[in-house]
């Protein structure tokens, strides 16, 4: 006999209680026609790298959020080689939220990065899509986090840590890792185990998941109560039938 409220208390809490996930992306296995993508719903925030890309590229990637995400770039560490500086950059990576498919090629609106640039970009859709293209040159290096996060008006709206001067909202499992995932270097958004704040500082974030670690408990154990009653009820009704 099968047991679905059991398994159902095991893997919720089994999920409360892990890290949300990081999913760190190696650009030079991930580096493909227009209409590539790779999928980041299960992730919370991670690193797209790429150490040295090579000559002659024209490499696509999607990026993609679960529904109702959005997508924060932080260019953290970029050097885009064969700078000219007559007619620009010679190598670039092409930035823009969307996804695209067919012949296509980026336009003025397209977010360009060349040489050393450090720029913040956010999305307000669910997918970023880059175009690295290299010419004669290569041998440059790219580094890029990204946060996935949502929309808030005010911290009502958030369950996690609300980026005040953002209006951001992201996981808290990333409040303490000491990196600025709201960007702007917002107040609280990268403390590290040591911070204090006075919103309760990197101690709230275990206190919220021992809060949900007791809710679901309760909860299980309220249910596994009314199945046990449920049964005896039926146990009674089916006696007294006979």
């Amino acid at each position: 006999m099968e047991h679905p409220w059991g398994y159902t208390c095991l893997l919720a809490l089994f999920f409360t209680c892990v890290n949300a996930a990081t999913k760190d992306i190696d650009l030079s296995n991930h580096c493909g026609p227009l209409g590539n993508s790779v999928d980041i719903s299960d992730a919370t925030a991670g690193e797209l790298y790429w150490d040295s890309y090579p000559p002659n590229k024209n490499c696509w990637l999607t990026l993609e959020a679960a529904v109702g995400k959005r997508i924060f770039l932080q260019f953290t560490d970029i050097n885009i080689k064969g700078i000219n500086k007559r007619l620009g950059c010679d190598d670039v990576l092409y930035v823009k939220q969307g996804r695209y498919a067919g012949s296509f090629t980026p336009d003025r609106s397209w977010e360009m990065v060349c040489g050393r640039s450090n720029i913040d970009y956010y999305a307000t859709a669910r997918y970023v899509t880059f175009n690295l293209v290299s010419s004669r040159h290569g041998g440059g290096h790219i580094r890029i986090r990204y946060t996935v996060y949502h929309h808030a008006y005010d911290s009502s709206e958030c369950d996690g840590f609300y980026c005040v001067t953002r209006d951001k909202c992201i996981d808290d499992s990333l409040m303490c890792d000491g990196v600025d995932h709201c960007g702007g270097r917002s107040r609280g958004a990268y403390m590290t185990d040591e911070s204090t704040d006075s919103d309760g500082g990197c101690g709230i974030v275990e206190h919220r998941k021992k809060v949900k670690i007791i809710g679901i408990a309760c909860g299980c154990v309220g249910g596994v109560i009314l199945l046990i009653a449920g049964v005896l009820v039926y146990w009674r009704y089916r006696r007294r039938s006979q």
